[in-house]
């Protein structure tokens, strides 16, 4: 892998943040029920948050998967 491709992955990988950590152990705990109860002032529940948490995740893994097969390119 070339020197800006694992510069681009770096940063992702920064980019992804902890947000996703967060939540989980935030929530760990909770019901199903709680899961779908809105969560302080956000005007989300805490499903909904956990899903685009996981959703950008999931963008961030694709984005570091693409830029690894095309940092592989000559």
């Amino acid at each position: 892998m070339n020197e800006h491709a694992q510069t681009a992955i770096n940063a992702l990988e920064c980019a992804r943040g902890d947000d996703l950590y967060r939540a989980r152990a935030a929530f760990r705990k909770c019901t199903l029920k709680e899961m779908n109860e809105e969560y302080g002032t956000s005007g989300k529940t805490r499903q909904q948050i956990m899903d685009a948490y996981e959703a950008h995740e999931a963008k961030i893994n694709a984005a570091i998967e693409w830029v690894k097969r095309v940092g592989d390119t000559p």
